[in-house]
């Protein structure tokens, strides 16, 4: 118990603790707290897919059994007092997005001896997009808690200058900032060869298999230019969508031209010999494999939504855009692409990355928790 007065008590919120960009991000944040003698533990509800990885390198980790998040609210709360008996140096809360972040504010009331971190690592902006009226009523309900209860927290960090400017002018909220995800681990030189113009192209998506991530507007617009390119279409990604997504596929004719490659944590075979990676979100944070693609010197086009994508791509210096949902513009943007066979500038793109690293992002958060009184 005495060693606690002398470390911080560093809390992460993640109901979903799943593969992907957010557990990603926070369990790299993570290791590198532990590593400079924070206390780390980690909250999910239900399994945590990161739970041995996160246990070998120091790391507490707590699965809720609740089946709904709403009711985790009384078992988070009890899991913080028990914390904060523990008499740490200091007791911080991190929680991760919008509904967690209610959540959390909400189990802390009249705990004055926790501090409260909310993190926005997708885009508040996403609650504007419903596809039935009772998810219009949930997302209005959500935001309407957001803009009252978001002012309780000790700090709010977002994942993009865009989703910081988003909270300020709608919530009026002073207590942000931004910090970029922990991305990429180093910056590639970018000097790998590429297929000639006129031989296979081979186009990558990588990510969750959501109707959000708009993996069916990518096949739409493949399909306008199947007879007048050779291509390949990669899939790197799982998710609920993947039937939905392979009966589309069928249904344009592209079965041949299309190959389900499933989740995968090897950046290099992913990105290997890609020439063109897409993004075709509906909304996002900031996106990890964008940010790999560009480091990977793989050319990006990605949706204009709200979110971190124009930040990454350099507000257009480092990829195109196109407006979420339109296959018909992506269409033209992949020709743009294909016929002008555009490349990354390498000095913009070797700048740019540094705002990318984990040693950046790391150093940030190490600030911040320091400096929180």
């Amino acid at each position: 118990m005495k060693s606690n007065f002398k470390k911080k008590r560093i809390i992460f919120f993640l109901p979903v603790f799943k593969l992907g960009g957010a557990s990603e991000s926070i369990t790299r944040l993570s290791k590198f707290l532990v590593d400079q003698n924070f206390s780390v533990l980690l909250i999910s509800i239900g399994k945590n897919s990161y739970k041995k990885y996160l246990k070998k390198i120091g790391c507490d980790v707590y699965e809720m059994k609740s089946k709904r998040a709403l009711f985790s609210i009384f078992s988070l709360r009890n899991l913080i007092k028990d914390e904060i008996n523990k008499e740490y140096l200091q007791t911080i809360l991190i929680s991760n997005i919008h509904y967690a972040n209610l959540i959390s504010l909400i189990s802390c009331i009249n705990l004055s001896k926790v501090k409260i971190i909310l993190t926005e690592r997708s885009s508040l902006s996403e609650l504007n997009i419903y596809n039935n009226f009772f998810r219009f009523l949930k997302n209005k309900l959500v935001f309407f808690l957001a803009k009252y209860f978001y002012r309780f927290a000790d700090l709010i960090i977002t994942n993009s200058k865009f989703e910081k400017n988003f909270i300020i002018n709608n919530f009026n909220i002073k207590n942000i900032k931004y910090i970029y995800p922990p991305s990429i681990s180093k910056i590639n030189k970018g000097n790998r060869l590429r297929n000639k113009i006129n031989c296979l192209k081979k186009i990558i998506y990588v990510g969750r298999l959501s109707k959000e991530k708009g993996v069916i507007t990518i096949v739409e617009a493949l399909s306008e230019i199947k007879d007048k390119f050779n291509f390949t279409f990669e899939i790197y990604g799982d998710g609920i969508e993947k039937d939905n997504i392979k009966r589309f596929i069928k249904s344009k004719r592209l079965d041949k031209k299309v190959i389900f490659k499933g989740y995968n944590k090897d950046r290099d075979k992913i990105f290997k010999n890609a020439n063109l990676f897409i993004n075709a979100s509906w909304f996002e944070g900031l996106p990890n494999a964008l940010v790999q693609s560009i480091n990977y010197n793989v050319f990006p086009i990605c949706s204009k939504s709200p979110g971190g994508n124009f930040e990454v791509i350099k507000y257009g210096k480092l990829g195109l855009t196109f407006k979420p949902g339109s296959s018909y513009e992506l269409k033209n943007k992949i020709l743009i692409f294909l016929n002008k066979n555009l490349k990354l500038n390498p000095k913009i793109r070797h700048k740019h990355l540094k705002n990318f690293t984990q040693t950046k992002s790391n150093q940030e958060y190490f600030k911040t928790l320091n400096n929180l009184k």
